[in-house]
């Protein structure tokens, strides 16, 4: 996987996504049972194999035409559940006998593309604060699912606070602050690693408060910095 650092800029979700994909599997083929069971301090009551369960799951799910969010709460709590009788091999094989059926539906929905992208992403780096795996191509798709969460982001800041966000990822793009009556303005300067595991909850409040912020993001990070749950402690 040496060579996998294709350019983000000319790489789909949907080509992207199978190449971690791929990274990722042959580093949990190497795990045994100890390693699959050992949890995830970023996903606190996930362990290593349910967190590949929720990956997993959440490829199933979607090709089976499960409705509603597929990584809310609930959904997720239930894709994992449905694996608990399996060994992680055996989880592995249920993800990869998906993968020409996934690649079709990424083909079709690139924007759905991105979002499973981007949550396999997160994870690699999740799994990888407690196992010495290679991470080529997550880092190489960091900048392409980085990217999902900004407009998010600038849009519950000006909802939320009433600020108008202008976000620079230092090996992606910059975006602007969108146009609107915001009261304030504050930009954020930020690597593209930095503020995926940030705006995702993988970082403490510190640390997010240490990034490229040109005011104090007091009201931001109070009130609408994360995606996903509270900082981390």
């Amino acid at each position: 996987m040496s060579d996998v650092a294709v350019s983000h800029a000319k790489t789909s979700p949907g080509a992207a996504y199978a190449l971690v994909r791929e990274e990722l599997i042959t580093a949990l083929c190497s795990l045994d049972d100890a390693g699959a069971a050992m949890m995830t301090p970023s996903c606190p009551a996930w362990s290593t194999k349910d967190v590949v369960a929720h990956l997993c799951g959440l490829n199933a799910e979607k090709l089976a035409g499960v409705q509603g969010s597929l990584g809310a709460d609930e959904a997720t709590t239930r894709q994992v559940a449905d694996r608990a009788s399996l060994t992680l091999p055996q989880v592995i094989d249920e993800w990869q006998s998906l993968a020409e059926p996934v690649r079709g539906f990424m083909a079709a929905e690139p924007a759905m593309a991105a979002a499973f992208l981007a949550d396999l992403v997160v994870h690699v780096f999740d799994l990888a604060e407690v196992h010495a795996q290679p991470t080529a191509a997550a880092a190489a798709a960091t900048p392409l699912s980085a990217q999902r969460y900004v407009p998010l982001l600038q849009t519950r800041v000006a909802d939320v606070v009433d600020v108008a966000l202008e976000v620079e990822l230092t090996d992606g793009a910059t975006w602007p602050a969108p146009d609107g009556s915001q009261a304030d303005q504050m930009s954020l300067r930020a690597t593209s690693h930095g503020f995926l595991r940030g705006v995702t909850g993988r970082l403490t409040r510190a640390q997010v408060e240490s990034l490229g912020w040109s005011g104090d993001p007091s009201r931001i990070l109070d009130n609408a910095w994360n995606q996903y749950g509270p900082f981390r402690a």
